[in-house]
């Protein structure tokens, strides 16, 4: 992961001295004891970028053979803060899964149809490809389909419109931008 890949979006930048498993053995540490200090997760996971803590969450898995975002579960299930077990869960997610329940949601009316907007005119190609696939293999549909059966009017045909000219842009070379982006607001 470069810079590059993260323009465009807010984000904690990666941490310079990153340790895997330095961060991995904190959390069990963190994880194994009776009582959970939620301020110890939120210090680590709180301080990395997206790559980083899938990277720990990987390491965490191949050092104990325990699957972190399961632990993170059983350890704040009933936690007191119940926000803080939701943030923290969702800042494990890596991005395009993420963005994929939230573009879910929003077309189920969970969520404003700003959502909508906002992911589907400020990610780059590669990162809607990414969120296609994630999207496509956690509601066993399509994306775009999903667009044009869940909303309506104006904004469907520039999303579809939107979504579709991003996929021929995927295949093109050195494509990378919309027009009409401002107009869907």
């Amino acid at each position: 992961m470069n810079f590059q890949d993260m323009s465009g979006t807010p984000s904690v930048l990666p941490v310079a001295n990153f340790h895997a498993n330095q961060d991995a053995a904190i959390l069990r540490k963190t994880l194994k004891g009776f009582v959970c200090h939620s301020k110890e997760l939120f210090n680590i996971i709180c301080a990395r970028c997206n790559w980083q803590r899938q990277e720990i969450a990987r390491t965490f898995n191949l050092m104990y053979g325990k699957n972190l975002i399961k632990k993170l579960k059983e350890k704040l299930s009933g936690a007191a803060d119940d926000q803080k077990q939701r943030l923290l869960l969702a800042l494990m997610e890596p991005v395009a899964v993420y963005d994929a329940k939230q573009l879910r949601k929003a077309m189920q009316g969970l969520r404003r149809k700003s959502v909508l907007i906002e992911v589907i005119t400020s990610r780059t190609n590669k990162q809607m490809a990414d969120i296609r696939r994630a999207y496509g293999s956690m509601f066993k549909t399509e994306l775009e389909f999903d667009i044009s059966r869940k909303t309506s009017g104006y904004f469907q045909e520039r999303s579809i419109s939107s979504n579709s000219i991003m996929e021929r842009e995927t295949r093109a070379i050195g494509v990378t931008h919309w027009e009409d982006a401002l107009q869907l607001q």
